[in-house]
């Protein structure tokens, strides 16, 4: 009996899309790879394998990503390339701005202010 050599399967684009969108919101809500797969009910190993493209996932695990990263399916599933990253980036800083603005703790509050007024002063530098 002749083994066949298993080789790497050759994911969708859709997959890769999946995983740089997957890593992306993990970072941006401040979670770690070992915090998402806690959340998740999966091991960090697969959570690895799924931002590097190297599994993709069953849509239920797509709902559990996403209510663990506070996102929606769609937001995880994106259909094409983002064609402008920087709309996408606004999106998401909106996104983070006001789940933080809505807290009711002073210092959280004034570490925004002090480092939006940081930002406030580059951008004004770079113009």
């Amino acid at each position: 009996m002749v083994r066949r050599k298993k080789g790497r399967i050759k994911h969708e684009e859709s997959v890769q899309l999946f995983a740089e969108r997957l890593r992306e919101l993990r970072r941006s809500a401040g979670k770690t790879q070992r915090d998402l797969a806690r959340e998740a009910l999966v091991t960090e190993t697969y959570i690895s394998r799924l931002e590097s493209a190297q599994a993709a996932p069953g849509i239920d695990l797509v709902v559990r990503l996403a209510s663990a990263l506070s996102a929606t399916i769609a937001d995880l599933l994106p259909t094409a390339p983002p064609s402008d990253r920087l709309e996408m980036f606004q999106a998401q800083a909106k996104r983070l701005f006001d789940t933080v603005l809505k807290s009711r703790d002073q210092s959280i509050l004034s570490l925004l202010n002090q480092f939006l007024a940081l930002l406030a002063e580059s951008v004004e530098r770079n113009r």
